[in-house]
């Protein structure tokens, strides 16, 4: 069982960083490569910053939900106790 998890575990890690790798690009030409931007005001592009900033920490809650998982997984009880 728990070269199971560690499998699924390693599987998870790697699509987090699939998936920042395929579309942190796009948000990133959102959020700073647009014509529109040129005229806000400050209030409205530092929104805009601190949302960029969101995204970018949105793998470490991914990869902080993965451990926990796989620690809750590996640390359970087997069924066969209780019975």
């Amino acid at each position: 069982m728990a070269v199971n998890i560690i499998i699924r575990t390693m599987i998870s890690l790697f699509a987090v960083g699939i998936v920042m790798m395929l579309f942190m690009p796009i948000v990133y030409e959102l959020a700073y490569n647009i014509d529109a931007w040129d005229g806000m005001p400050t209030e409205l592009l530092a929104n805009r910053d601190n949302l960029y900033s969101i995204f970018l920490m949105i793998p470490l809650f991914a990869i902080g939900g993965i451990v926990l998982w796989a620690y809750m997984a590996s640390t359970r009880k087997s069924q066969d106790e209780f019975v």
